[in-house]
């Protein structure tokens, strides 16, 4: 495979890898509260949940999955833009997620935010997941052995690095109007209340 846009000095193809070259499925439990409550990593936004409403036990936090920095996890939650669940790179800091979600760790050198544009591209990952994944009653669960036995075109690292500089710049570009954009609109409510 060699992508439409290419950055200068790249024009070899990408390598063919099969996702159990690249990833390993992890299960290493929070059994030693290595993690308190604070650590729990919510990933439908990505951040740490400061805001819990419960504090779960000792015991129940003993059952979270560890999911470090660089780690990927699957998310079987179904919707319009996902239809099979997906997969999200953390890119946030060490912490734990719930045991319902499947963890798994680079076997090889990934830059972290080309993996993070990726892993979570739903028409590369959308394919995959349809072949790997089974339906339950509120969300997908992943075959494992299933999907590490899929086959995906990888740039070599240099490029990955070019590539995931791009996106964080654009994501940086994207935070800074969204807060000029936030910003506008408290200036409007706050003129709305002055003047009506």
């Amino acid at each position: 495979m060699k992508p439409n846009i290419r950055f200068d000095g790249f024009e070899d193809e990408w390598a063919e890898q099969k996702l159990g070259e690249m990833f390993k499925k992890e299960s290493v439990k929070n059994s030693e509260l290595k993690y308190g409550p604070s650590k729990i990593i919510s990933l439908a936004n990505l951040y740490y949940k400061n805001d819990l409403d419960n504090i779960p036990s000792d015991d129940y936090m003993k059952t979270y999955n560890e999911f470090k920095v660089g780690d990927i996890a699957f998310e079987g939650h179904m919707n319009k833009l996902y239809a099979h669940g997906r997969f999200i790179a953390n890119r946030l800091g060490d912490g734990v997620v719930s045991h319902v979600f499947d963890v798994y760790t680079p076997k090889i050198v990934l830059d972290l935010n080309y993996l993070g544009e990726f892993i979570n591209y739903e028409p590369v990952m959308g394919r995959i997941l349809r072949r790997t994944t089974k339906s339950a009653t509120m969300m997908s669960s992943l075959v494992s052995s299933d999907f590490l036995k899929e086959i995906v075109q990888v740039p070599i690292f240099p490029e990955q690095k070019k590539i995931g500089q791009l996106f964080e710049k654009l994501d940086a570009e994207i935070a800074a109007e969204q807060a000029k954009i936030d910003w506008l609109k408290e200036q409007k409510k706050g003129l709305v209340e002055k003047i009506f």
